[in-house]
């Protein structure tokens, strides 16, 4: 009974911080394709006295004119009376960044444009970006946090019950150091354990992230994201399955080389 229990702390500890990693990457791939959406959906709106060709900003991808043809041709419908012809107007661009500046980087940006002296007029929305910046980067912070109290939890857990495996193993490691066993035959049961557990957990953790990924709420979220976002399940559990290994066999070399000293 005593064994088991040890076996489901163990194996609980792990299923904590796998499920953890695997939201964490989950998240911060979502985060990432979203910002890249708004990035490719956002745009500043620049108004030119002469034709621009490029702009001395870092951030931007590429500039695209504004055909304003179709207002002018609304505009002569409706003002007859006035001769267009002798009016010039100003030239209109779309500036697509390559990323989401910070709410003071677009700020900078703004002045930097405002300040030259053939641009009239810079439209960067910036309340809007500004709060869907924060949005994100409070997200992230969400994120971060969430993985590291899971991460701890799951250590802390995983150190507990090392020092039951401690008490369980040291007179059995105790007579094969007196008999010169080599480390890993000394440590060869809980390395075995080490693996038993660490593959339980992980069964368990692919369990929770199919019906996790097939859910109609997780489903719902990312169309409403409108997102492409496409999970590679055999990628994602052998990089889960390495980490339960890792942890395991990391945890058994613990116990033996402090049973050492």
């Amino acid at each position: 009974m005593n064994s088991l229990k040890s076996h489901i702390s163990l194996i609980l500890a792990l299923v904590s911080i796998l499920f953890s990693v695997f939201l964490y990457i989950t998240f911060s791939e979502i985060l990432q394709k979203y910002q890249k959406n708004i990035v490719n959906n956002y745009s500043i709106a620049v108004v030119s006295d002469k034709p621009i060709d490029k702009l001395n900003i870092k951030e931007v991808e590429k500039i695209e004119s504004i055909n304003i043809d179709g207002y002018i041709q609304k505009l002569k419908r409706n003002f007859q009376n006035i001769d267009f012809s002798n009016i010039k107007f100003p030239y209109f661009y779309s500036v697509k960044l390559k990323t989401l500046p910070s709410p003071s980087r677009l700020k900078q940006i703004e002045n930097h444009l405002s300040n030259l002296p053939f641009i009239k007029r810079v439209l960067t929305y910036r309340s809007t970006q500004t709060k869907i910046y924060n949005l994100l980067f409070l997200l992230k912070i969400i994120s971060n946090a969430f993985m590291i109290i899971v991460g701890i939890l799951g250590f802390l857990l995983i150190i507990k019950q090392l020092e039951v495996w401690k008490f369980e193993h040291s007179e059995r490691m105790y007579i094969m150091e007196l008999f010169g066993a080599p480390f890993w035959f000394k440590g060869a049961a809980l390395f075995k354990i080490a693996f038993i557990d660490s593959f339980v957990s992980f069964l368990i953790t692919a369990i929770f992230i199919y019906y996790f990924i097939n859910s109609s709420i997780f489903n719902e979220i990312i169309k409403d994201l409108s997102i492409d976002f496409n999970i590679d399940y055999a990628d994602t559990l052998l990089k889960l399955f390495s980490v339960s290994l890792i942890i395991s066999i990391f945890s058994s070399m613990i116990v033996i080389i402090g049973r050492k000293k």
